[in-house]
């Protein structure tokens, strides 16, 4: 493009931006998306002054994940879990597959968490769905560059520091979030199921569904072994109050499950054809953050063989995705 079509192009996105702002402030945190236009992620940082951190912020996720640059760090033990089931609403949100926790249920109005790399402790509130057209790019995070079949993450809020979600999320230390990165298989995951089965009902942006009693521990890794780093939301307004939490185990779910997500629609009935598969902010620059790990890297009595599950066996990784060990 020519350096005058290029001018023209950035006059365009200001003034669209600018106009919209003035005439539907009341819906601009909905105007965004994954796409690669002038809503995707590229631009988020210019179409709110308020999401300036997407542009600038230097704690940004997601991050790709070098095996050999992991620092291990033995004063990391293991997450505490107190609580199980969780009741909510499952809404699509055309960007988003998010499940939004019933603080006040019976089910979910203990789920806290604590431990790990954590000072406080930490209430489950949401659940996103990261996912996109092929088995091998639907991760947000990616390992030596390279992607999962979708990224699970669980968010919960510093309930110790602050009285709620939205003081949380825009504070320090405000908000955890867990990723689990989920793999095809032949094989049913009973707790991602009840998700599954109820993805009909919310095929369209706008549809919700009512979930009871989900096992959150059905839907984690059975592992303890964790990489974390500080850093970001990663949809707007992108603020950098997050501790990221990534399971170095998978866990598996099946073809018709994965192809249930693939069904969801990014727009309403009006509109049926755009997917909303896709939904997957570009890994961003670590910037000489640290990510560290409560796997033992080092020579001796610890087998990184056995410990470690993430290093690409290079051979096998053309055809699927697996669980891989370090060289």
């Amino acid at each position: 493009m020519s350096l005058l079509g290029m001018l023209g192009y950035f006059v365009a996105v200001w003034t669209f931006v600018t106009v919209w702002h003035g005439a539907e402030s009341s819906r601009w945190h909905t105007w965004w998306s994954y796409d690669s236009g002038i809503s995707g992620p590229r631009y988020w940082g210019m179409l709110n002054p308020h999401w300036s951190l997407c542009k600038k912020g230097r704690n940004q996720s997601p991050v790709n994940i070098e095996p050999k640059a992991l620092l291990f760090d033995p004063s990391l033990n293991s997450l505490e879990i107190k609580g199980n089931a969780i009741t909510g609403m499952l809404a699509n949100m055309g960007y988003s597959l998010t499940l939004d926790v019933d603080l006040g249920s019976h089910w979910s109005h203990g789920v806290n968490i604590s431990g790990g790399p954590l000072s406080y402790t930490y209430r489950v509130f949401q659940l996103r769905v990261h996912f996109s057209h092929s088995d091998t790019d639907g991760s947000e995070h990616t390992v030596e560059g390279r992607g999962f079949s979708s990224e699970l993450h669980i968010f919960a809020f510093n309930s110790d520091l602050y009285e709620n979600i939205t003081s949380a999320m825009t504070s320090p230390r405000g908000i955890l979030c867990m990723a689990i990165f989920l793999k095809v298989s032949n094989a049913t995951n009973p707790h991602f199921e009840r998700i599954h089965r109820a993805l009909d009902d919310v095929l369209y942006k706008g549809d919700k569904r009512e979930v009871s009693y989900l096992e959150l521990r059905g839907l984690l890794p059975q592992t303890d072994h964790y990489m974390t780093y500080e850093g970001s939301l990663t949809h707007p307004a992108c603020h950098e109050t997050v501790t990221w939490v990534i399971y170095n185990k998978p866990v598996y779910i099946s073809s018709t499950q994965i192809a249930g997500l693939r069904r969801l629609k990014q727009d309403t009935k009006s509109n049926p054809v755009l997917l909303m598969a896709g939904n997957i902010r570009p890994v961003q620059s670590l910037n000489q953050r640290t990510i560290r790990t409560n796997i033992n890297l080092g020579e001796g009595a610890c087998s990184m063989e056995r410990d470690i599950n993430y290093a690409v066996n290079h051979n096998y990784f053309q055809y699927q995705r697996e669980s891989y060990s370090f060289p």
